[in-house]
């Protein structure tokens, strides 16, 4: 699936015709142009989704901070969206950099994967999304809106369901809380 195949089917969906290019004539192609990306954007940085995550170490900036950080580290030029941050340290986000008092850094963090990379349960979802956005502008019927949402939010239940079960859960092991249900110490 490409981008314009996304875009055209949700505008089918519309009873609004199929596109080739975002720059194709009418209001359809126009709505895709301008909602498509900030759709998919918004999409990719709502949970964990394990296709469209990386792992990076991240080289530690030579200049320091001028705050109360010791240490600054580059945000990869592909990053949406940082999910987790390793060693597990206070830190600060400013525009495209991190600031942290560890020496090394690590991090997990969304992006944005090819669209041929996209899983099924995802693509469907986004379908769904674009068709209940593109509804207003294309057809300015708000019933299709209506339906297309509700579809959507079905979709995206399921495509996070899916979605998680690519990794295993993680048990608890040891903990406090558990060590009191059962009486122990």
């Amino acid at each position: 699936m490409s981008d314009i195949g996304n875009a055209s089917n949700a505008l089918q969906m519309l009873g609004a015709g199929s596109i080739s290019s975002f720059d194709d004539p009418g209001a359809g192609a126009a709505a895709a142009k301008a909602l498509y990306e900030p759709i998919l954007t918004d999409l990719l940085t709502k949970t964990y989704w394990r296709f469209a995550m990386k792992k990076q170490s991240l080289n530690r900036l030579s200049q320091t901070p001028e705050n109360e950080f010791a240490y600054a580290y580059q945000i990869p030029t592909d990053c949406l969206k940082i999910e987790r941050v390793y060693p597990r340290i206070f830190y600060k986000v400013y525009r495209d950099l991190i600031y942290t008092d560890a020496s090394s850094l690590k991090i997990d963090y969304a992006f944005r994967p090819d669209t041929s990379l996209f899983p099924s349960y995802f693509t469907l979802a986004l379908t769904y999304k674009l068709a209940s956005e593109f509804a207003l502008s294309v057809t300015d019927d708000s019933s299709k809106n209506a339906l297309y949402e509700q579809k959507f939010r079905q979709a995206i239940g399921e495509a996070f369901a899916a979605d998680a079960q690519q990794s295993p859960q993680t048990p608890i092991v040891d903990s406090p809380f558990t060590d009191v249900r059962h009486g122990g110490f």
